[in-house]
């Protein structure tokens, strides 16, 4: 694949993307991420004047930002990149509405490109309250977990580092989760046709092994 493809990953929270992400920056692809879920969470104390709450009380909440203020977050973190036009850039938790998808192609013409591919993770949401509400991580490496499908080989203890602290994300309840689901379905979704009427959507069946939906995006990105 040649330098400079943008590509937009939708789908609910827990369906995947951030491990795909992660696959991608070490395949020989040379992959940027911008991950709006991780600068969100590195800027939670910020507030956001339209709504007079800082961002961590959003997000504790499990509603969307406003659109500009997203917008700014993603315009800032590709100020900080040189040669922007010349990466291959996955967004990943950005686009979430209509309004940011029209934003993002904006963004985009400004530096010459435009998004070559959406690849909409698809997966069952009683399998994604599992994924969400089970999951916790090493609070000295970072090595996920999950209550239901992988926990670590001693119990109480990270396989990695043999720490024995872990942590579990404020919004990682079944409150927050239906809240956000229904913000992803009335919000998000919408995003389908949105990329589909331009030609660049893809679907992915989410509830598979990880390495089996990393070749089938390796095979649509080289395509």
């Amino acid at each position: 694949m040649k330098n400079g493809k943008w590509i937009v990953l939708l789908g609910v929270p827990g369906c995947g993307k951030g491990t795909q992400c992660e696959l991608l920056k070490n395949s020989n692809l040379d992959f940027k991420v911008i991950c709006v879920g991780d600068v969100l969470r590195s800027n939670n104390s910020m507030l956001i004047p339209q709504l007079g709450k800082t961002v961590s009380e959003i997000l504790g909440r499990g509603i969307l930002l406003p659109d500009e203020a997203i917008i700014d977050l993603v315009k800032s973190e590709l100020s900080k990149m040189s040669n922007v036009k010349n990466h291959n850039l996955i967004f990943d938790g950005f686009p979430r509405t209509i309004g940011q998808a029209e934003a993002l192609t904006k963004v985009a013409s400004d530096f010459n490109q435009k998004i070559s591919y959406a690849l909409s993770f698809d997966i069952p949401d009683d399998l994604l309250i599992k994924r969400i509400t089970g999951r916790y991580s090493c609070k000295n490496c970072g090595k996920i977990y999950n209550d239901y499908f992988f926990k670590p080989e001693k119990e109480g203890v990270c396989d990695i580092c043999g720490s024995s602290e872990f942590n579990r994300r404020k919004d990682d309840n079944e409150n927050s989760l239906s809240v956000r689901l229904g913000e992803y379905h009335s919000k998000t979704q919408p995003l389908i046709d949105f990329y589909k009427n331009q030609g660049v959507i893809y679907s992915i069946n989410a509830d598979r092994n990880a390495s089996d939906i990393h070749n089938e995006i390796l095979s649509i990105l080289k395509s």
